[in-house]
């Protein structure tokens, strides 16, 4: 497959340092609540970038599910190849791109278990099923077929109907990430793309222009 002439041009917007907010969470607020107007189905995800004990980095896509002034949440499981990840090496890339508008925001820093409480209050809101199937599933790990998943799956359906409290998995909860860069791109013509580096320097933000 030959996919050398595929071309795009990039005639959106532009990204200005004297339109730029002074705080990278005020402009990747201010992005994301841009893009979400539009409608684009999971318009929180993100690909998150760990890596492994061998040094191998692996990335994935979550769900981006709350911006805090201190950091991003996500959840997930505790125990998962990533949640392993990070226990060993708590340090996290997560970027969004957000095709339609011809935007990405790269993100660099490290992560945190969020309170269990917090977790325990945000694993209530979600729904009856995808509470069932955080209880059954032990993410990452081998099993034989999908019919014994759908098994486990099925047992804790029947031990928590629907309308019953389904108790939070103890190895659930969430990450907080805590930003150390925060990289702003907006597609250019020509491919003279904008990219904006937010640094921190102690309890400000440096920003600085990189060339594409």
């Amino acid at each position: 497959m030959d996919l050398k002439n595929i071309r795009e041009t990039y005639k959106f917007n532009s990204l200005d340092e004297q339109e730029i907010s002074g705080n990278p969470f005020t402009q990747f607020t201010e992005w994301l609540e841009t893009y979400r107007k539009l409608e684009v189905k999971d318009s929180n995800a993100m690909a998150i970038a760990t890596v492994d004990a061998n040094g191998i980095p692996q990335n994935r896509i979550v769900l981006l599910k709350e911006i805090r002034p201190e950091g991003l949440v996500f959840f997930t499981n505790y125990e998962s190849d990533k949640g392993e990840q990070l226990q060993l090496n708590p340090n996290i890339s997560a970027l969004f791109f957000w095709r339609e508008q011809e935007r990405q925001v790269r993100i660099t820093g490290k992560v945190r278990k969020i309170e269990k409480e917090e977790s325990m209050d945000y694993f209530r809101t979600r729904p009856h099923l995808s509470k069932i199937g955080a209880a059954a599933s032990d993410q990452s790990k081998f099993i034989q077929s999908r019919a014994a998943l759908e098994d486990k799956f099925n047992a804790f359906n029947e031990q928590y109907p629907e309308g019953s409290d389904v108790p939070m998995p103890s190895a659930w909860g969430g990450y907080i990430i805590t930003p150390e860069v925060f990289e702003f791109w907006q597609g250019r013509e020509g491919r003279l793309h904008d990219r904006l580096l937010f640094s921190k320097d102690k309890k400000s933000w440096k920003i600085s222009r990189i060339q594409p």
